[in-house]
């Protein structure tokens, strides 16, 4: 079906107004329902009468949608930094450059500004997009969740069921597809990194591979795409004791902290669903 004119307005005026949610205290700057503009709050579901508490609980739940979709384990740093969620009050209204560049400051992640600057727009990017699709209808949980997260400060956290063992973010790397050195045979090149052990390295983007190549002049001799749940059963399946290191940065040491956490009981689940 093509859209009409007027819908790709609306739609237009939606996604331009998604670069005022970032600006100035984020989430949390007076007038957050005004920022946002009619056509936003329409695809978002925000009633024009909408207490601003409300508002921000919705505007905190469909961008953390769009968030679960990144296997980039540094991306809810980068994000709910950018949009003053989980930032110390002192610097909460320094905008959004202002805040990344405290963060990236004081160390809280091992990349420069420019790059998290760069993925903070991916991640905006998809956002855009999103509001071409399908809105989830929120429920009163995600709700109760969502205040919590905006009284305590605290950025949000997926919580786990008894029927669903595995977190989302995780299922998302499993699921997707990732790149990353082989060997001739099409087999995952291990990196040694010493006391740290053996690790497999992956790459969510190949715009970050070809930037750790450029900088390290890494001469592999053969790049593969699989999925993230084949790199885990490689790594499972090896006899050295093998992790998976999740976008490792171009600079000694930076990358351990990008590891995917992964218990024995995780690998054999992988395992059966194969």
């Amino acid at each position: 079906m093509v859209a009409s004119a007027k819908e790709t307005k609306t739609s237009r005026r939606a996604k331009d107004r998604l670069h005022h949610v970032h600006a100035r205290a984020g989430i949390r700057q007076e007038g957050l329902h005004h920022a946002l503009g009619p056509e936003l709050r329409g695809i978002w579901g925000i009633a024009e009468d909408a207490e601003p508490g409300r508002v921000r609980e919705i505007v905190l739940l469909r961008l953390n949608r769009v968030l679960e979709r990144f296997a980039d384990p540094l991306m809810p740093e980068i994000v709910w930094t950018a949009y003053n969620l989980g930032v110390d009050p002192v610097h909460g209204g320094a905008g959004m450059v202002g805040r990344i560049r405290t963060m990236v400051g004081r160390g809280r992640v091992p990349v420069s500004e420019r790059t998290c600057t760069r993925r903070f727009y991916d991640f905006l990017g998809s956002v855009k997009n999103s509001l071409d699709g399908f809105q989830e209808d929120l429920t009163g949980e995600d709700f109760r969740l969502a205040s919590r997260w905006i009284a305590e400060n605290v950025r949000p956290e997926r919580e786990q069921s008894p029927r669903d063992p595995v977190p989302s973010v995780m299922r998302m790397f499993l699921d997707g597809t990732v790149c990353g050195p082989a060997d001739e045979a099409g087999a995952p090149v291990p990196a040694r990194l010493g006391a740290h052990g053996d690790w497999l390295c992956v790459f969510t983007d190949e715009r970050l591979l070809a930037e750790y190549r450029a900088v390290t002049g890494a001469g592999w001799g053969r790049i593969r795409h699989r999925t993230g749940r084949e790199v885990v059963l490689a790594a499972a399946g090896r006899t050295a004791a093998t992790g998976v290191l999740v976008n490792p940065r171009p600079t000694r040491g930076a990358g351990i902290h990008a590891a995917l956490p992964l218990s024995p009981e995780s690998v054999a689940r992988l395992a059966v669903r194969r």
